[in-house]
């Protein structure tokens, strides 16, 4: 099952990625098939980094100071 949506949802990468992970791990893919997987599997981690720089863009332009000016200021969670 290869991911070739363009806009895949963080969570369908994260979960394909994951997919890749154990596929490569048990050993029993041909190494061809375990190179494409290496490939979409870095194609994946990159897009969840793109993906997840643009959460945290958007996290810190909707925190509003109490002059309701926006501010970049950083996420921190409970």
């Amino acid at each position: 099952m290869k991911a070739k949506k363009k806009n895949l949802k963080f969570e369908e990468a994260l979960s394909r990625l994951s997919e890749i992970v154990e596929a490569v791990e048990d050993g029993d893919t041909a190494s061809e098939d375990a190179i494409a997987l290496y490939k979409e599997g870095l194609k994946l981690s990159e897009d969840c980094g793109e993906i997840l720089s643009r959460f945290e863009e958007e996290v810190l332009s909707l925190q509003k100071k109490a002059d309701e000016t926006f501010s970049l200021l950083p996420f921190e969670p409970n």
